[in-house]
């Protein structure tokens, strides 16, 4: 069951636009700060933050959908 969760998560993950995918990827599943992502991929600490928010907004329903 829990190789069927993982499945899901990464098909979610790989409907979402590339760069929001990168972040999410980074924040939540290595581990980077906002501050290390935004600085690994030379953007601002807000958009990381938006991309989370945005990444999130659509991920925890789908995974709320397959539960």
């Amino acid at each position: 069951m829990r190789e069927q969760h993982l499945r899901r998560l990464q098909a979610i993950l790989g409907e979402l636009p590339e760069r929001t995918r990168e972040i999410f990827r980074l924040n939540r599943l290595e581990g980077m700060t906002h501050a290390e992502v935004a600085r690994d991929l030379g953007i601002s600490d807000s958009s990381v933050q938006k991309h989370l928010a945005n990444a999130l907004a659509y991920v925890m329903p789908c995974l709320q959908e397959t539960e």
